[in-house]
């Protein structure tokens, strides 16, 4: 695997550098923005195949580098990391490691899980609802991920169920599935949501677009049915042979033996549970406080309480992810002032003049061809979001179509998983189970109801757009 990536690395940036020295696309685009192309590439085939373990943040500087060489103004290069859309990601990533490191994520499961008695219907549900609870606390599905699985493994350990058998492959992948899917249906139940919300903020004709309230107005519904349909066939794809021999006191003992609410718990609940309120309600109009002052509002608070420390500061937070999706949402106010949103635009609107007159033919052409490219575009669509967020205002102008309608699809083919590896959230949770867990050829199984999860939701879904005004 190694060689591969080495391989398609330098196939990538061979490419990308014949496109920056024949200007191919001249006189329409002009030497400069072949340059910022070729540079783009080339960062895309670092970012994608990471020769060498290279982290995505040092590819990143690799860019922005090289951007200021060529005579990029640093305000262009940076604009990513001036926007409001960063400033609510790095909070928003303290906000997991605040419930995993107080232990408040785990009561609130084990929590859930001593009310009824276990039974492998009981459990899927209760996994749903951790998975739910937890998403209004953090958008760090990782942080979900390492709450959620373990104690998922824990329990298929009490019943001496393996986790590679069907029982036990349907707990696990449930307990994945409500940790990734349901989240994603509000804007700040899932990383998805600042991350596309600072792209459309990077580009002038899509600001204001993207609020908690319209998130939620079009994914909402969706990601629900998709939830739904998942836990359904799941439990058909994987249908248990054998009865649940656990009893309820078994979560019973383990809550108590966590002992009386920390301050450390209260505090982070309180704040947790205020700062969501302040998101739905400012998606309502009730107040107008930012979604950015907000989150670090809530920060300075938790380190107020004493729940974060200087030792946290640089431990709490994913700095790779947050230098790679800065990066990536300055794209938008680069291509803009160099001319390559345009020239994308002019290829994009032939391509999709065909299936523009036709919601469905075109949500679903647009869907299934994004699943097909997540095969190569393995950094949760992030590059893809970058190079076509900048083109959806004209071609909303060009065919009636709200750019908002791209937000849930980005979302379904950002979570699918036909294989782990195009997945970083399944790759983590394989970790996390490791050998006790789920089959290659299950996830596989998995993955592919997904799919089909996602496409009979659109049914529902596109409807439901029509009537909200998404196509003229």
């Amino acid at each position: 695997m190694k060689y591969g990536n080495l391989i398609g690395t330098a196939i990538i940036t061979l490419i990308a550098v014949v496109i920056g020295l024949t200007n191919p696309w001249a006189p329409a685009l002009s030497a400069l923005a072949h340059t910022v192309l070729m540079l783009l590439l080339i960062t895309i085939g670092l970012w994608v195949f990471r020769p060498f373990g290279l982290p995505f943040s040092m590819a990143s500087f690799f860019l922005m580098a090289s951007l200021l060489i060529v005579g990029l103004p640093l305000g262009q290069v940076f604009a990513g990391f001036t926007s409001a859309a960063v400033w609510t990601l790095i909070p928003a990533l303290f906000f997991g490691y605040v419930i995993l490191k107080s232990g408040l994520g785990k009561r609130i499961a084990l929590l859930l899980l001593k009310q009824f008695n276990p039974s492998f219907t009981s459990l899927m549900v209760t996994f749903a609802l951790i998975g739910i609870v937890l998403s209004v606390l953090t958008p760090a599905i990782v942080v979900r991920i390492a709450i959620m699985l373990p104690i998922a493994l824990s329990c298929l350990e009490a019943c001496k169920v393996k986790g590679d058998s069907r029982e036990g492959a349907l707990i696990l992948l449930t307990a994945l599935m409500t940790a990734l899917i349901p989240g994603t249906g509000w804007l700040s139940g899932s990383l998805f949501g600042p991350i596309i919300q600072g792209m459309y903020e990077s580009v002038p004709h899509l600001r204001g677009v993207v609020t908690f309230n319209s998130w939620a107005q079009v994914t909402l519904l969706p990601m629900a049915v998709v939830t739904a349909i998942m836990l359904i066939g799941g439990y058909l794809l994987f249908k248990p042979q054998t009865v649940l021999k656990m009893s309820r006191e078994t979560f019973v003992v383990d809550y108590d033996k966590l002992g009386p609410m920390a301050s450390q718990e209260k505090w982070s609940a309180i704040i947790l549970i205020l700062s969501f309120a302040l998101f739905l309600t400012g998606g309502f109009g009730w107040h107008s406080i930012p979604d950015a002052a907000i989150v670090l509002s809530a920060t300075f608070l938790l380190a107020a309480g004493g729940v974060i420390n200087q030792t946290d500061v640089s431990i709490g937070v994913n700095w790779d992810n947050v230098i790679f999706i800065g990066t990536a949402m300055s794209l938008g106010t680069i291509f803009a002032s160099v001319g390559l949103s345009d020239w994308i635009s002019s290829l994009m609107i032939p391509l999709l003049r065909p299936i523009s007159g036709n919601p469905w033919l075109f949500v679903y052409s647009v869907t299934i061809l994004l699943f097909l490219w997540r095969f190569f575009d393995v950094a949760v669509l992030i590059p893809t979001k970058a190079i076509l967020i900048p083109t959806l205002p004209l071609i909303g102008e060009s065919f009636n179509i709200d750019p908002l309608v791209w937000v849930p699809i980005f979302v379904m083919a950002g979570n699918s998983f036909f294989l782990s590896y195009t997945n970083i959230f399944v790759m983590v949770g394989q970790s996390t189970v490791g050998e006790k867990g789920w089959t290659q050829g299950q996830i596989n199984k998995y993955g592919l109801l997904y799919g089909a999860a996602c496409l009979i939701s659109l049914i529902v879904a596109i409807p439901y757009w029509q009537s909200l005004g998404m196509f003229h």
